[in-house]
């Protein structure tokens, strides 16, 4: 361990302030200026001189260096202070450096709300899906849904994903119609993300036929979601295609069956009998479930009564 660097832990240990962490900060050994941007962000107050010196990191000539800059601009994301001078950072960052910079960037900038929803929008044109990830949490957050919806045919999966996600989370009727786009797409993980997230825009009549054919789908995951928005679906045609997956092979699908019938249309002959045999399901999950909906069809001593398998 070099001499600056002992200097710098000792220094550490007295809780030094900016000033006194100003020659470290810019050491000509990178491990002393990665060392000082931690101690940095445990020991100083002025969240608002500090903000630019973390940012201003992401352009350290160290990988180290900048992948700290980049965990602290996420961890600090609550106190840091963004003025004019961080901002400018964080833009320049945005667009050169490593990917995984300008990712942080990105994020930094939407997260603090120095960015428009138009900036983001053309952020998309980054050659990197990390990026892109980034930005479509930044739509996310804005309630971009008409911009988000632009992102569905991003190449990536994992983008095409996190879109399906983020229109989820707005939760606006008005995204069922992309993710009704999105569960018919080639990779199963984006089928299933679009699919559950039909459970929080609305799962019309158009919607509920597509998550139904979607319960026969080879990925359990597909199964699963279309379990999922069809809890949300018009309760006749729900119970009607939910009741036969309490049998599917998959556990997860299956709890999403019981949880989808047990919850939203449990006061039906036909769902009281389906849940009673999923109290001899081996899940114990699954078997819970069953009880909650038994006990909302008002058959409480049914459901509350253990089945052997779980004496």
């Amino acid at each position: 361990m070099s001499g600056r660097l002992l200097a710098l832990m000792d220094l550490a240990e007295e809780c030094p302030d900016l000033d006194e962490l100003r020659s470290f900060l810019d050491d000509p050994d990178p491990e002393v200026r990665r060392t000082a941007l931690s101690v940095l962000s445990e020991t100083t107050e002025e969240w608002d001189a500090a903000a630019p010196i973390i940012a201003g990191g992401l352009a350290d000539t160290d990988a180290a260096v900048r992948a700290t800059a980049v965990g602290l601009l996420t961890e600090l994301v609550e106190v840091l202070v963004p003025g004019t001078e961080f901002e400018t950072i964080l833009r320049e960052r945005a667009t050169v450096g490593e990917p995984g910079v300008r990712a942080a960037a990105v994020e930094a900038l939407w997260r603090h709300r120095r960015v428009t929803v138009a900036e983001l929008v053309n952020l998309l044109a980054d050659p990197d899906p990390s990026v892109r990830l980034a930005v479509v949490g930044g739509l996310t957050s804005f309630d971009a849904l008409r911009e988000l919806g632009d992102a569905a045919t991003d190449p990536q999966s994992l983008v095409r994903i996190a879109v399906a996600k983020g229109i989820a989370a707005m939760g606006d009727p008005r995204g069922a119609d992309t993710l009704l786009t999105l569960a018919a797409d080639p990779e199963p993980l984006v089928r299933a993300a679009a699919l559950t997230g039909l459970a929080h825009t609305g799962c019309d009549p158009v919607a509920a036929a597509q998550a139904a054919a979607a319960l026969t789908d080879p990925a359990w995951q597909v199964r699963q979601g279309a379990a999922i928005a069809l809890s949300v679906a018009a309760p006749d045609f729900a119970a009607a295609h939910l009741i036969p997956v309490i049998a599917d092979v998959n556990l997860d699908v299956r709890k999403a069956a019981v949880r989808g019938l047990a919850e939203n249309i449990p006061a039906r002959r036909e769902v009281t009998d389906a849940l009673h045999t999923a109290l001899e399901d081996p899940d114990a999950d699954v078997r819970a479930f069953a009880r909650i909906g038994i006990a909302g069809a008002g058959n409480d001593s049914a459901a509350i009564e253990p089945t052997r398998k779980e004496i």
